[in-house]
């Protein structure tokens, strides 16, 4: 009896002691499990937290850029021997003056950046967090000061030239301090990166380039009005030195600036500065009496709603910008590293062509190449040999990637020779000049006239070509880049709103500008149906225009990829008002090539003499997790 009582006593023991265990067990696991949902949401916090501070590098290189850009084209000094600085002498500006320039910039910048910032939550859509972004170019972001003891030291000078008034521009580098604060929170558990660095931005003149539209007197050469209606889709800047006239809704897709001069001038505004615009049925409206805002204006009448749509903003009270005087920066470079004619030209083709190596002869270019095949830029060129163009003769140009130019002789026998000039190579800058007109610019001939995709490129992917005339230039054909940057064109919807082209090939490099100072650019009334044109066009004293527009059939439409720059508007055909269909000449279907915006311009084409922002990049000097 008495070892049985032992025995259960044993047995209740043994049972309390697992049962301990147990629950010792049970108690460290759910432990375990709670400290792993902690680490896992500590971990999620952390990484948003991180992702949010790369948004905030790509906002500041894309976004921040263009505010940056708007601002720096109103703020820096055009005249002045540094755009922030003043007029001090030397190799450097004066640093306070630099700094009391940048601090102004920079509270500008904030100004512009915390309205699309502030109160907006970066996380995933499905997610419970809270992913907040912060950057101080001042000491206060979004109505919160720097976190901690952090300061901002001024901005500074960084490098460049200062610029002489010798005709040269030269670029210059600045630095504006920044503090970027990533904030991520789920539930409890918040994380934060606090990065530190500067925003430096290089300032050179700006390219007529950066327009999709440029006109200094906004009418035909005849007086008649133009309008800009539903059908005009422009997807970046427009800039007229007089005034806009809208009926019913166009779509703007870049910045809309006005000068408002009533009588522009060549080189400056003849008469008087009114802001404001024409709406169909309304007359001229002035900027301050523009209903319901200046930023939005919308009119009804009897001939419907007049509402342009102008989703980058509207400057009413823009600067005057003068067209280019002469083309003397042109000519310049032509006879240093390019190619100088001082006669009409009668024929200009460009062609990318890819050559055997050994046999020299023409191969197909399709990618990737074959060993032994080189890809070539080539220029071909029948030109008039005296004024009266009595004789002429043809010279044919090729260049590689190394941009070093070769003309094909015959003498003493068949070859490519080196360009050589004060006994050296050329390397071509680009520049094509010539001091006549250019009768008929060409790319390839289609292999099928009916079709546009089988005319082969006009520039090789490295080909960067400028081709200025003191009269008039005649495009033929195609003009096409092996490598677009964009495809599509700004198209609307039936529920009226617009779809941009689709841009993502912005780093291309071929690029084409065609300009005349003194004549017009003219699209031949013999080019081929649905012509494409890859090039910015540019017109100082006449139109970008289709030759005989009213009187040829209908041809499709002009494919532009780039921009239009004229003295006056030019017209490309007419169209039927009822039906919307062209009636003579060509349509329009234009898509703004968006590096342009970036600061890329052809070679050497004509400047605005206003500063804008090249390039900017974008340095952390570390960053740190969770300091406050």
């Amino acid at each position: 009896m008495k070892s049985k009582g032992i025995a259960i006593v044993l047995a209740l023991a043994t049972l309390v002691v697992i049962s301990g265990i147990g629950t010792l067990i049970f108690l460290r696991t759910l432990g375990e499990i709670r400290h792993s949902g902690q680490d896992q949401a500590i971990v999620q916090t952390l990484m948003l937290a991180r992702g949010a501070a790369n948004v905030g590098g790509n906002f500041l290189s894309t976004t921040g850029r263009q505010k940056l850009d708007a601002l720096v084209r109103q703020t820096a000094s055009s005249t002045d021997a540094w755009a922030y600085g003043g007029n001090t002498q030397g190799p450097t500006p004066d640093p306070v003056g630099v700094a009391q320039a940048l601090s102004g910039l920079a509270q500008q910048l904030q100004g512009q950046l915390d309205p699309l910032l502030c109160g907006v939550n970066l996380a995933p859509g499905n997610s419970a967090a809270s992913v907040r972004l912060r950057v101080y170019f001042t000491p206060q972001a979004c109505g919160t000061p720097l976190p901690g003891s952090l300061r901002l030291p001024p901005g500074r000078f960084v490098e460049g030239s200062p610029r002489t008034g010798a005709g040269t521009a030269t670029s210059q580098t600045y630095a504006l301090p920044f503090v970027m604060v990533a904030e991520a929170s789920m539930g409890q558990y918040r994380r934060n990166i606090v990065l530190q660095g500067e925003y430096r931005f290089t300032v050179g003149r700006s390219s007529f380039a950066r327009y999709a539209l440029f006109t200094n007197v906004h009418t035909l050469p005849d007086g008649t009005d133009i309008w800009f209606t539903d059908r005009t889709l422009f997807d970046g800047p427009v800039h007229t030195n007089q005034h806009f006239r809208f009926y019913r809704k166009p779509w703007f897709g870049g910045e809309v600036t006005s000068a408002g001069c009533t009588n522009p001038g060549t080189a400056s505004c003849q008469g008087q500065t009114r802001p404001g615009a024409y709406f169909y049925g309304q007359g001229f409206v002035l900027a301050g009496n523009m209903q319901p805002n200046a930023s939005q204006p919308s009119y009804t009448n009897r001939y419907g709603t007049h509402a342009p749509e102008f989703t980058a903003g509207v400057d009413w009270n823009a600067s005057f910008i003068p067209l280019p005087q002469n083309s003397q920066d042109q000519e310049a470079a032509a006879q240093a590293g390019g190619l100088y004619y001082q006669n009409d030209i009668q024929t200009l083709r460009l062609s990318r062509k890819c050559v055997d190596n050994i046999t020299g002869q023409e191969v197909p270019c399709t990618p990737p190449l074959p060993a032994g095949v080189s890809k070539y830029q080539y220029i071909e060129v029948t030109y008039c040999q005296n004024s009266q163009c009595r004789q002429t003769a043809s010279e044919t140009y090729r260049y590689g990637e190394d941009g070093i130019l070769y003309q094909y002789q015959t003498n003493p026998r068949p070859s490519w020779q080196q360009v050589l000039r004060n006994g050296n190579p050329v390397r071509f800058n680009g520049v094509i000049f010539t001091g006549g007109k250019v009768q008929n610019l060409l790319g390839p001939n289609r292999t099928d006239p009916n079709d546009p995709a089988t005319a082969s490129p006009a520039l090789a992917e490295f080909a960067q070509i400028t081709v200025t005339a003191s009269g008039d230039v005649k495009i033929g054909n195609d003009l096409k880049y092996e490598s677009p940057p964009c495809s599509g064109t700004p198209t609307r919807r039936p529920d009226g709103t617009v779809v941009p082209p689709t841009c993502d090939n912005l780093a291309a490099r071929n690029v084409l500008g065609v300009y005349s100072q003194g004549g017009n650019v003219w699209i031949s009334r013999n080019a081929p149906r649905n012509l494409y044109v890859h090039a910015t066009l540019m017109s100082a004293r006449g139109v970008v225009s289709v030759e005989d527009y009213d009187q040829i059939a209908d041809k499709g439409n002009v494919h532009l990829l780039g921009g239009i720059i004229e003295y006056y508007y030019g017209a490309f055909g007419t169209f039927n008002s009822q039906t919307g269909q062209n009636s003579t000449g060509y349509g329009r279907a234009f898509t703004y090539d968006r590096r342009f915006l970036q600061g890329l311009a052809p070679p050497f084409f004509p400047t605005t003499g206003r500063d804008q922002v090249t390039s900017v990049s974008v340095f952390s000097y570390g960053q740190r997790e969770q300091v406050y």
